[in-house]
């Protein structure tokens, strides 16, 4: 497996996988006459900016800040696209983006991205010992990403979609050296203002902490991604939670749950919101499960890829949480846009079913105690301890190749080989999974899997009688 693991840097330009589509030009601007007329500000339009990642199967977690992504236009002028410094952990955006920002683009024809990033806090499973290992970089680092055709920014509401390609990105050679070049590409989409679909305009499953509530709006905070948004509700807003069951029972520092889509005028209409159980002085912390103590399990570890509240930083990805699951501690399945209906088995997820490799977010009433922090903010040994107040299942992203393709009706399914440089293979000892697509399962890039292709299956991750089954919300050519 070491010599899988020397990995490709490229040596020249990023080229953009795939192309960038074109979106009509429209709008227009007044214009002045005379000597001293000045050139009319050019009309904008809404667009949301995201990342995911191509996978590198050796990596577990990915946190890094993007200080920025500037677009330079065929004139020569610049935009910055995302002008606060925005954590991002990759590794929990496989099959998926995440929102960076929203802004109004101006109109116009662009021809490249520069993207800057920070502060990389990695942990990676080593090839030739099998152990974990953590890695920080400083940078910055930077890309630079020319758009082939060049972009066009029309009057139409866009995505602009940038995906790290991960397993280019980052190599480490025969001596356990871990180095990051940043490769990525680019494409554009309409954002038809319906849907939550990540890569035309939609938001799904956003964390944060409400921040403020007016009416039929709130703001939320998030730690990963866009970092202030606000949303407008409206009749046809699901609040699926017992604890919030409309806009009435909202308050400040609240810990929600968010899908969305980018309107028209360039704000997002909450589609759903869900209470995570947790207020103010509480967290919650997500990752895959790496270690389990007990039978059934009284506590957990998880690789931290995500999460928010007392004890919860940027830096903090990467690091291990400590769990303690009370006989009492309920578990629960986020099945939000995945079809679990008329499935072959049984979807459970309980004490019994927790496994290994599971990506789950897990909930306390107080923050993380304990820990212990090493060089660039990250925590070596642990980043502390809490008491699980729920234990949910999480959508992830697993990468590999189709054999055995079978359909069944609006059903299918097949047997996903992982590579052998795989962190989940090494860490479950299951080199295979079955996948199973849905008639709600969703396509980018693809219209169905081949025997033989490689692709990302993004959903619920379920073990079964001793087998991993993975109920399929996204599957994305890679």
């Amino acid at each position: 497996m070491a010599t899988r693991m020397t990995h490709r840097l490229a040596l020249g330009g990023l080229l953009v996988a795939g192309g960038l589509g074109f979106l009509g030009c429209g709008g227009s601007a007044s214009t002045s006459t005379g000597a001293t007329s000045t050139p009319p500000t050019p009309a904008a339009t809404p667009m949301q900016v995201s990342l995911g990642d191509a996978p590198a199967d050796w990596i577990m977690a990915f946190g890094m800040t993007v200080n920025g992504i500037t677009l330079t236009s065929a004139s020569g002028t610049s935009v910055n696209v995302v002008p606060a410094a925005t954590p991002m952990e990759m590794m929990q955006t496989m099959g998926t983006v995440q929102p960076l920002s929203t802004l109004s683009m101006p109109q116009g024809t662009y021809t490249q991205a520069t993207v800057t990033v920070s502060s990389v806090a990695m942990s990676y499973m080593d090839p030739a010992t099998h152990t974990t290992k953590q890695k920080t970089m400083a940078g910055p680092f930077t890309a630079t990403v020319p758009f082939s055709p060049a972009m066009t920014v029309g009057a139409s509401p866009m995505a602009l979609n940038f995906d790290m390609d991960m397993a280019a990105s980052v190599s480490i050679d025969g001596s356990g050296n871990v180095t990051f070049t940043p490769m990525l590409s680019a494409k554009t989409a309409n954002a038809p203002g319906t849907g939550t679909n990540p890569w035309q305009g939609g938001m799904q499953h956003q964390v944060g902490r409400v921040s403020a509530v007016s009416g039929s709006t709130f703001t939320m905070s998030s730690m990963m991604g866009v970092q202030t948004t606000t949303f407008a509700t409206n009749g046809a807003t699901q609040f699926p939670s017992a604890g919030l069951t409309g806009m009435g029972m909202m308050s400040t520092g609240m810990m929600v749950a968010v899908d969305a889509t980018l309107q028209a005028d360039g704000s997002y209409l909450a589609q759903r919101v869900e209470a995570m159980g947790v207020d103010a002085a509480g967290m919650m912390g997500g990752g895959l499960v790496t270690s389990l103590t007990g039978n059934p399990p009284t506590q957990l570890t998880l690789m931290a890829n995500g999460g928010l509240g007392g004890g919860m930083m940027a830096a903090s990805m990467g690091g291990t949480i400590t769990g303690s699951l009370p006989a009492s501690v309920p578990f629960s399945i986020d099945a939000d846009g995945t079809d679990l209906a008329n499935l072959p088995f049984t979807p459970a997820f309980g004490p019994v079913s927790l496994a290994l490799g599971q990506r789950v977010e897990v909930t306390s009433p107080g923050a993380l105690m304990g820990g212990g922090m090493m060089g660039g903010g990250m925590t070596g040994s642990g980043l502390g301890t809490l008491t699980a107040s729920q234990v949910r299942l999480e959508p992830q992203g697993l990468h590999g190749t189709v054999s055995n393709y079978t359909t069944a009706g609006s059903q299918a399914s097949f047997t996903l080989t992982l590579p052998a440089d795989s962190a989940f293979a090494t860490l479950t000892g299951a080199s295979t999974i079955t996948v199973y697509q849905q008639a709600g399962t969703q396509f980018q890039g693809l219209t169905a899997p081949a025997n033989g292709a490689a692709i990302q299956a993004r959903g619920l991750l379920f073990h079964d009688a001793g087998t991993y089954k993975l109920v399929a919300s996204w599957i994305t050519a890679h």
